[in-house]
């Protein structure tokens, strides 16, 4: 970026000048300012740091003509810390590179370019902002060196750490080491600053919103970056983020998620840290200028999007001053409000075509509610899979402004609705979207002048005020727009239900190939139980409700998972069992008398009754009741469970048993009725029905814990993350007072002259 020059001095005097002393820089200041160039000068450290390595690398590229994407990534380095990293394959850095320009404060070659980024001569000491140190890999011409940068006694240093050959292509890989507890704050920062960026190549794996696949929709004066974190105006200084300081600029706020464009060459110079924009009265008008400039932009949109002729959207959000929407990227929708202001442009004011007589307007304002619900009465609305007739509930949602805007999904019929068809829309409708099944009214009537109802054309539309030669006309006009207002609905008359979903809801009829009583059934044929499944609601205790379900006997064998089964009459049993099953591969499910003699004739190796699964020799009995055991175990020792990764640190040996029944607890343990987990447990207790792949570790903590009794109160104290806790010392001495092993760093001891190993240390334990 080419610097801005002083052109004008405004220098105040007094008197005659006597003497002129040239300031500068005191040399032996040189490590004060160098840390106030690095370590002082950043307010945001981890952003800045981000922003500042991918400039260089995409600095790089731009130079060296290269098209292929710089490399982003954040990963696990150890078992507790990461690294950034930002690696481009540009012009490269050779030793006299180092010595010459990236060792020197203020030292860059991009001053007279306006197509790169940097001009300060510091960005690449940018992450001694957040790290004492950090490593860099360079190759040039067929060489590659590895150096170091810190913060050393008298000044900041860099280290030749290797050279040697290389066939690899020029680059330079930043590697930034990372703490544990900073991991989401990068994944935050990486997000806003490099939002915008183009020829970047991610490799985030452990967030899943940072991806290669986002959309970057570019506009002459704007561009929307779905991977934006703010959701106000904002500036993209050639693509680098920046927030909009809406008070310097002397504006409200815009709540608007895009990014105001300016090339390198429009006028706007960021501060020495990049981390905002200087606000002269240059930059401010200049910023203005192209405020009014997407505002044109959007008004326009938005009138040539605005139909005159029918769009009954339009002139609905108008009195409803929902605001002026127009859709600014992927189906996402958006008001252009905080625009208009700053638009040379007005928005257009839509006009119905073909409603002349008729003051839609006043119409609408007087008696929107009437003119849906007459026309076209509510029955029954659907939410998370859950119908409720609305004669008898209270209806949200059902109003013209979310129908017509698709807030809400209206399905009309003329006469009555199958249940089949109730059953289709609530399997498929999206669950948090509002529906509404209403029926077409009666037709109205004209209405006379002595009895007033809303329900006649006459009060409704008040044609008294008008020339009964016009009547018809008006009343014309109206069926017009309740014919606009049905374009949004969907014809439940003609919907059509997949044969497979009424085969699967027929009533089901088991084959019975044998003739004796004692012969078992052939499995072919189907059967009807009834299945637990989640509550839509809470019911009284309730774990479960139980529907229909149809099973094939030829497939049911093939099922993962076992099914406890019982009568109907003991669906009780069944829905506390319910109640703890949620984490196994488990289903709960009842027969009626008929179907029970038939299932009881049946070979089926994962249907079984519910008193055979309480006998305990089933695998997810054995999991429950352990997983049972060990969160006790763990609310026990709540603070030892919650220190894992601080044990890691004294002793990595138990903080992966602790992790290992952690992590057995959470795949398996489901907090509920502890009357038949109680029953449960004596059972398992008596035959000794535990599972074995992890009891053992169980018992054993249970050993360790009367063993080291400080253990509890020592991690009560201690922090969650830092290898630096005092804590961790503590622990350490503890734990080789009481002969419990640590891990062999901690062992600064010899035997015989020789270092103490790994196959060593239990003779010390």
């Amino acid at each position: 970026m080419i610097l801005e020059k002083q052109t004008e001095s405004n220098v105040l005097t007094e008197g005659q000048s006597q003497e002129s002393i040239g300031m500068s820089l005191d040399l032996d200041s040189a490590q004060i300012l160098m840390q106030m160039l690095s370590k002082n000068l950043y307010s945001d450290d981890i952003g800045s740091a981000i922003r500042e390595c991918a400039s260089n690398a995409l600095d790089s590229h731009r130079r060296a003509g290269v098209d292929t994407p710089i490399v982003v990534s954040f990963k696990s380095s150890t078992e507790y810390n990461y690294e950034f990293c930002v690696e481009d394959f540009g012009i490269g850095l050779d030793a006299d590179d180092v010595r010459n320009i990236i060792s020197k404060y203020g030292k860059s070659t991009k001053r007279n370019s306006n197509t790169e980024l940097g001009m300060m001569g510091l960005g690449f000491k940018a992450p001694l902002a957040y790290s004492s140190s950090f490593y860099f890999v360079c190759r040039k011409d067929g060489m590659e060196r590895k150096y170091m940068m810190y913060e050393g006694e008298d000044a900041n240093t860099i280290d030749l750490l290797y050279e040697k050959e290389t066939t690899e292509r020029n680059g330079v890989k930043i590697i930034i080491p990372v703490k544990y507890s900073d991991k989401w704050q990068f994944h935050k920062k990486i997000k806003e600053q490099l939002c915008y960026f183009e020829s970047v190549y991610f490799d985030v794996p452990e967030d899943s919103s940072i991806t290669n696949e986002f959309i970057i929709s570019r506009h002459q004066h704007f561009q929307f970056s779905e991977m934006s974190t703010d959701d106000n105006l904002h500036i993209c200084l050639d693509n680098v983020y920046y927030p909009l300081d809406f008070e310097k600029l002397g504006i409200d706020r815009i709540d608007f998620p895009i990014g105001l464009r300016f090339s390198l060459s429009d006028g706007l110079y960021p501060t020495p840290n990049r981390e905002s924009l200087r606000y002269t009265q240059e930059a401010k008008k200049i910023i203005m200028d192209k405020l009014s400039q997407v505002g044109d932009w959007y008004v326009e949109l938005y009138n040539n999007s605005t139909n005159e002729g029918s769009d009954l959207k339009s002139m609905i959000n108008y009195l409803e001053k929902s605001g002026h929407m127009i859709e600014i990227a992927n189906g996402k929708y958006r008001k252009i409000d905080p625009f208009i202001k700053y638009s040379t442009l007005k928005p257009t004011i839509p006009v119905l075509e073909g409603v002349n007589i008729l003051d839609f307007p006043s119409l609408y304002k007087t008696y929107k509610q009437n003119m849906l619900v007459d026309s076209f009465p509510s029955q029954f609305s659907l939410r998370y899979k859950k119908m409720q007739n609305t004669d008898k509930h209270y209806v949200y949602g059902y109003n013209l402004e979310n129908v017509c805007n698709r807030q809400a999904n209206v399905w009309v019929y003329t006469n009555k609705v199958p249940q089949i068809k109730k059953d289709y829309l609530r399997a498929t409708c999206k669950e948090n979207v509002y529906n509404f099944i209403v029926r077409r009214g009666k037709p109205m009537e004209l209405g006379v002048a002595a009895k007033y109802t809303l329900s006649t054309y006459y009060h409704l539309l008040g044609l008294g005020k008008l020339p009964k030669d016009k009547w018809r006309a008006a009343i014309k006009e109206y069926q017009h727009i309740i014919s606009l207002i049905e374009e949004n609905f969907t014809d439940l008359d003609a919907l059509v239900v997949p044969q497979h979903f009424i085969d699967s809801k027929k009533k089901a009829k088991v084959i019975r190939t044998g003739i004796s009583s004692n012969k078992r059934l052939k499995l072919q044929g189907e059967i009807v139980c009834k299945k637990g499944v989640d509550l839509m609601r809470w019911n009284d205790g309730r774990k479960c409700k139980f529907d229909s379900q149809l099973y094939k006997l030829e497939d049911l064998h093939k099922n993962k998972g076992i099914k406890v089964y019982a009568k109907h009459e003991d669906f009780l049993k069944l829905d506390a069992l319910y109640g703890i099953i949620g984490k196994q591969k488990m289903e709960v499910i009842t027969f009626s008398d008929r179907e029970l003699k038939i299932v009881e004739q049946l070979d089926i190796h994962n249907l079984i009754s519910y008193d055979k699964f309480m006998e305990g020799k089933t695998a997810p009995f054995k999991r429950i009741i352990t997983s049972t055991l060990i969160n006790d175990l763990m609310v026990k020792y709540r603070s030892v469970f919650d220190r894992i990764d601080i044990i890691g640190y004294v002793s990595s040996d138990l903080s992966k048993k602790l992790r290992a029944l952690s992590d057995y607890r959470t795949t398996n343990y489901v907090s509920a009725n502890d009357e038949l987990k109680k029953a449960m447990l004596e059972v398992a207790e008596e035959n000794n029905l535990f599972d074995q792949n992890i009891y053992p570790e169980y018992l054993e903590m249970i050993e360790l814990f009367h063993k080291l009794p400080f253990l509890q109160p020592l991690c009560g104290r201690a922090g969650y993350y830092q290898q630096e806790d005092p804590m961790v010392n503590v622990m350490t001495d503890l734990f080789k007072y009481y002969k419990h092993r640590v891990n062999l760093k901690h062992y600064n001891i010899r035997i015989n002259e020789e270092v103490l190993t790994e196959e060593t240390i239990d003779q010390l334990t």
